[in-house]
């Protein structure tokens, strides 16, 4: 979603808002998450669940709704349920995984009109103790091992 630096042109932005073009649609119909943004860790109920490419903060994740709707009240209340669920439990399996300090969700959609759920462990020590963490605010890349010890920490939690 990095390819978005601000707001998309009037069109694009309603073409996206309509589904067409919309590239998590595409990530989630494909089965393949692009390596840039992250690395798949599991289906849920209603969503797809990435570890985000940049670890700058220590599971990182984005959850992805598997139906293109802008808000998660689009959703019908069954689905709702369901995937703020998949949130909860995303959320508690990344609090196993990594024994944060508290967890942030956050649904914004403002690059990509496809509902999805940020979810950041956030840790003592941090450098926005008292605001949301901006995780772009640096770059950190993983080897491949540790992306993939990280994912496997994620499963055994789920």
């Amino acid at each position: 979603m990095a390819e978005f630096a601000g707001w998309a042109p009037r069109e694009r932005w309603d073409a996206l808002v309509r589904g067409e073009g919309c590239p998590v649609c595409a990530e989630v119909a494909s089965g393949e998450t692009p390596r840039e943004h992250g690395l798949f860790v599991a289906d849920l109920e209603m969503s797809r669940l990435r570890l985000a490419a940049n670890q700058f903060v220590t599971g990182y994740c984005v959850l992805l709704c598997r139906r293109h709707v802008g808000e998660p009240y689009d959703l019908s209340t069954e689905e709702r349920a369901m995937f703020f669920e998949d949130m909860a439990r995303a959320g508690q399996a990344l609090g196993r995984a990594f024994q944060p300090l508290k967890m942030n969700f956050q649904i914004l959609g403002n690059a990509v009109p496809h509902l999805h759920a940020h979810i950041l462990p956030r840790y003592y020590g941090d450098p926005a103790p008292h605001r949301p963490i901006d995780p772009d605010q640096q770059r950190v890349l993983l080897t491949p091992g540790e992306y993939t010890e990280r994912i496997e920490l994620i499963r055994a939690a789920l």
